[in-house]
Formats: C-alpha cells, structure tokens, sequence
C-alpha cells in the first residue's frame, strides 16, 4: 500500500500528466464548443430536424454534456490514460530506478503489481478532469448566452446513468493503462510501448474486422478482440441504440468478460517478464 501512495504522489508531481490533462481538456472543450455553435447558429438549422438539433444541443449543455463527456474519455481519452502509463511504466528503465529498487530488496511482483494499480488510479484523473471541466464550461456558456443552466432535471434516472457510465469509462481507460505498463515492461521503453499502445487503440479493431470479412478464422476471432469489445462497452455509456438492436445480452456479458481476461493475461505477463529481466544491461 505504501509503495502504492508513493507511485500516485511521484505521479501528482510529473508535470507531463498536468500538461496531457489540459490538451486532453482543450480538445473537449473545443469539440462542446464547436457543437454548441453549430447547434445555435447553424445557417442548415432549417433543414435539419428538430429533434437531431434538440439532441446535439442537450449534449452540449449540463447534465447532458456528462454523458458525452464520458464516452469522449472512454474512446479517444484511452490514448492520453495510456501515453502516461507508459510513461510509468518504462521511465524507470531510462533512470535506473528499476535496478536501484530492486537491489534495495523490492520484491519484483509487488513492484510491478504496484505499478498496475496506479496506473488505474491514475487514469481517474482522465475522467474526473473533463467532466468537471466540460460541465462548468457548459455552464459558462449558457450563462452568457442566457439559456437555462439546467436543460433538463436531474433525476435518479439520469445519475444512474452518470455513475454507470463513469464505472464504464474508467474500465476502458484502466484497460489501455495496464495495456501499456505491460508493453512498457516488454520493451523496456516508454516511447516503444505509446506508439504500440495508441496503434492498438486506433486501428486493432478496425483490422481485425476487416480480416473477419475475408477468412473464417478470424470471423471467429473478432468477438475476442480488444477494440470491438472497448469500443461495445464504451457504447453502453450513452446506450446507443443502433449497437443495443443487434447485441443480446450475452453478447455484452461476453465482451466484459474478454477485457477481463485480457487484462489479467497482461498483469500476470507484465510480473513475468520482469521477473525475468537483466535490469543491469540496459
């Protein structure tokens, strides 16, 4: 627990978390704010259906910019949550730290193990920071425009809803940390492990989907795959119909259960291959 708290404070004090939050932070508030406009001043909003423009218009104002928000960290905010893990994972290789903490008798599993939990932990800041910042400026928004602050109730429905998609976006976020702690591990190199990472997160599902239409292995392959099942799960944060129709339940059971594995396949292999490693040749 101890070496746990310490990893979270050496991560408090990394300035390149600081500065990944507020571009990630940037980009949402750009996309809100381009939506908002486009939803209120759009020269096509006389051909555009009412309830199209209603529904963008509710996603750019509090509460209903929560959800939203969380299914932006939840996709594209995965690559920030694992460009600084692997930056947890593999900066100690660049220092010596590794070889130091372990010479001084740190046991190599827990050692590792504790760099998986904080880079979970750590990934909480991906969430809470947009959706702190994405409410208030919705807020800010509509305060000087002078709309309503709130567009709808908040109900119990609606925080419901809010908690679940929280718990979801952090799975996914969580997921691609450990993913790159574990190839930061692998290749004992920060950049080597993002580049593989954010590859992995833009285009594995994308490949493994377009194999499965050319041979039947792959077919079989493809409910297993680590993007179409973040991609699935993050869908269920806003419960996107057009994915909903065409899976059952067990589909949904499954795709939660395959991360599952997935995730405890690299812990188990990010504790082995360290075990393994020579940390005097660098």
């Amino acid at each position: 627990m101890r070496g746990l708290l310490a990893e979270l404070i050496k991560a408090k004090h990394h300035r390149f978390l600081w500065i990944l939050l507020v571009v990630m932070i940037f980009a949402e508030v750009l996309i809100i704010g381009g939506m908002r406009y486009w939803a209120t001043h759009s020269p096509d909003s006389g051909t555009t259906p009412d309830n199209e423009q209603q529904q963008i218009y509710a996603s750019t104002t509090f509460p209903g910019v929560i959800l939203p928000t969380l299914t932006f960290s939840a996709t594209f905010g995965t690559i920030f949550a694992a460009i600084f893990a692997s930056r947890l994972g593999g900066e100690d290789y660049r220092f010596g730290t590794a070889k130091q903490m372990i010479s001084m008798g740190v046991n190599r599993a827990g050692y590792v193990l504790r760099k998986l939990a904080a880079s979970v932990f750590i990934s909480l800041i991906f969430l809470i920071g947009p959706v702190i910042t994405a409410s208030a400026f919705s807020c800010v928004v509509s305060f000087f425009s002078r709309d309503p602050l709130l567009t709808e109730a908040i109900t119990a429905s609606l925080t419901l809803q809010a908690i679940r998609g929280f718990g979801i976006a952090w799975l996914c976020l969580g997921f691609y940390s450990v993913l790159a702690v574990f190839l930061a591990i692998a290749t004992r190199s920060s950049q080597t492990a993002t580049t593989i990472t954010i590859l992995m997160i833009l285009l594995e599902g994308n490949i493994v989907n377009s194999f499965a239409e050319r041979f039947s292995l792959f077919s079989k392959l493809a409910p297993y795959s680590i993007g179409r099942c973040t991609i699935l799960i993050a869908s269920l944060i806003e419960e996107a119909q057009d994915i909903l129709e065409v899976l059952s339940r067990h589909d949904i059971i499954k795709a939660f259960a395959t991360l599952g594995v997935w995730f405890a396949l690299f812990a188990v292999f990010s504790v082995l291959l360290f075990k393994r490693q020579e940390l005097g040749i660098d």
